[in-house]
């Protein structure tokens, strides 16, 4: 009994009258004796769970034998609990020795059954507060608990030979089991875990109205249980998702914290946007680069806006650059589309509940409900990674063009969304044209990256006029340099052509197009003072010199 007041969700509330106390820790007390029997002991585990469900049999009629059953027998029999939710109990531990991982999200739900709805419901038989209602809500307060601790525990249970982590998706972010093992926290897997965490966090928002039903002391409980999911949840994210090198456990002030939330809202806020944007705002911070340095110059809503977009535009390239085979790929792909799907419909129905399992989607729909952005624009960039997961080369200029309106056009167009214009059509093709004259400026810095992923950007008509062999790096390097040139021009005259937006956009946004154009600018002027760089390293720009280009473009803004 003393582990109870170590657990993240202790069940002897002590809100609660002492003679409830006392029959939740003899309830406590048979779950952990479950989970060490399962867990921890030595020893044939199958016939030791055997033999507690005998001494399970006993507690209903007869004498057991362990002391933690006998206090259990008193429990049962006092408050008429079934013992049906003990038994499941059993059958989870039991499980658990047999299967080391799940291959769908229902599968770990169907495991969260028998692992965790038992101990609420027998909860409310011991509360004297059972009905078919209550119990929906307290097994989706349970199911959250238990995933809580599943993600807080990634690290210990993979040390155990199991992993939580259903197959569908670590296969949707391309996460390899090889990375966990080896403690490696990757973007990808950040973003598998903040998608994991949103989903026992909705469940948890879900069944926190039980606490106001029930009311009173048990329903101060509930919040204190509710409270615990929350921070352990919160724990997970402050740590950066980092589950690997160990558990993050919430302290005494963070738990005090969640609990009063819950407590106070009395289980309403059903939906954490502003959870799902600040995770979206840490994934643009980490991973954006020039575009972060844009954007910061933008009013708060606009900015978090466009955090939302380039998180699920993340989602989507990671798919193409990041590991993993190409069917694998293209099954990603099309979880995307359905993502994509599903964050419009909840933009267009107002139902962000709809979306609230997925952080990434839940601050897009929000987004989308806020500011006209044209979400059918990222369909474009889904189909131009197909294109790059399917290996396609280009013969023309035209076609490379083509591909490039649709992986960064398309970004062009989201941004506009977002920025309002006076002349909306003519600056969604401008704001297209910048994306086509950026990917252009990207596609001459990674020659020698997209070269080890075994792609080729420049077309093959081009290719040939400057004497460079299908692979440009094993060609003349001054045929490549004259090449890049060439190309380097073509990219100007984009960014001349699709510099026309600033005059139809407000001063803030028309600032962040110029911060984040001046930067490519400036990186396409040290490509072509020196083009034969790009055989040799990816050329880039010092963080002092794009803050001073962004400072430049927001003192231009204010002037």
């Amino acid at each position: 009994m003393a582990k109870a007041g170590a657990e993240n969700f202790p069940v002897a509330s002590l809100v609660l009258p002492r003679a409830v106390r006392r029959d939740l820790l003899a309830v406590y007390g048979f779950a952990r004796l479950v989970d060490e029997v399962g867990d921890e002991v030595e020893g044939d585990r199958a016939a030791l769970l055997d033999h507690l469900e005998a001494e399970l049999d006993l507690a209903y009629r007869g004498e057991p034998g362990h002391p933690v059953m006998r206090r259990l027998a008193r429990t049962v029999r006092s408050r008429g609990i079934p013992p049906d939710p003990f038994r499941d109990l059993i059958e989870a531990n039991r499980l658990d020795q047999r299967v080391r991982g799940y291959a769908t999200f229902e599968d770990l739900l169907g495991y969260c059954r028998l692992s965790a709805n038992p101990v609420g419901r027998i909860v409310l038989h011991v509360l004297g507060a059972w009905s078919p209602e209550r119990e929906r809500r307290s097994d989706d307060i349970c199911t959250g608990l238990q995933l809580a601790e599943h993600w807080q525990d990634v690290g210990e249970d993979l040390a155990r030979g199991r992993v939580y982590l259903p197959q569908e998706d670590l296969e949707r972010f391309g996460v390899e089991i090889g990375d966990l093992r080896l403690g490696r926290v990757t973007p990808a897997f950040r973003d598998l875990m903040a998608f994991e965490v949103a989903r026992a966090r909705a469940l948890l928002l879900r069944g926190a109205p039980l606490a106001r039903d029930l009311g009173g002391r048990a329903g101060l409980a509930v919040a204190a249980f509710v409270g615990g999911g929350l921070a352990a949840l919160e724990a997970i994210e402050r740590a950066g998702y980092d589950v690997l090198t160990r558990p993050p456990r919430p302290g005494r002030l963070g738990r005090l914290r969640a609990f009063l939330g819950v407590a106070l809202r009395g289980g309403r806020d059903p939906v954490p946007v502003e959870v799902a944007y600040r995770h979206c705002e840490r994934v643009t911070r980490a991973r954006a680069r020039n575009f972060h340095y844009g954007i910061r110059l933008l009013p708060r809503d606009r900015y978090r806006a466009l955090c939302a977009v380039y998180a699920f535009a993340r989602r989507i390239d990671d798919v193409g650059d990041g590991p993993g085979e190409r069917e694998g790929k293209l099954r990603r792909l099309d979880a995307a589309r359905a993502d994509l799907d599903r964050a419009t419909a909840a933009a267009r129905g107002g139902r962000l509940a709809a979306v609230a399992d997925d952080p990434v989607l839940l601050a897009l729909a929000d987004a989308a409900r806020r500011f006209p952005i044209p979400l059918e624009a990222f369909a474009d960039l889904v189909d131009g990674v197909e294109m790059d997961v399917r290996g396609a080369r280009y013969g023309t200029f035209d076609e490379l063009v083509a591909y490039c309106r649709r992986v960064a056009g398309s970004i062009g167009r989201l941004c506009v969304g977002v920025f309002g214009a006076s002349d909306r059509p003519r600056a969604e093709a401008l704001g297209d044209d910048l994306g086509v004259a950026m990917q252009l400026t990207n596609i001459l810095r990674d020659v020698r990256e997209d070269r080890a992923l075994g792609r080729v950007y420049l077309p093959a008509e081009d290719l040939e006029a400057f004497g460079c062999p299908p692979d440009p790096l094993e060609g003349p390097p001054e045929a490549l340099a004259a090449l890049v040139r060439f190309e380097a021009r073509r990219a100007r005259a984009w960014f001349a052509r699709g510099l026309g937006l600033l005059p139809l956009l407000d001063g803030r946004s028309a600032a962040c197009v110029e911060a984040m154009t001046g930067i490519y600018r400036r990186l396409l002027d040290r490509i072509e003072r020196d083009p034969a760089s790009v055989r040799s390293r990816r050329v880039s720009l010092p963080a002092w010199e794009k803050a001073w280009v962004a400072t430049r473009s927001l003192a231009g803004a204010l002037r």
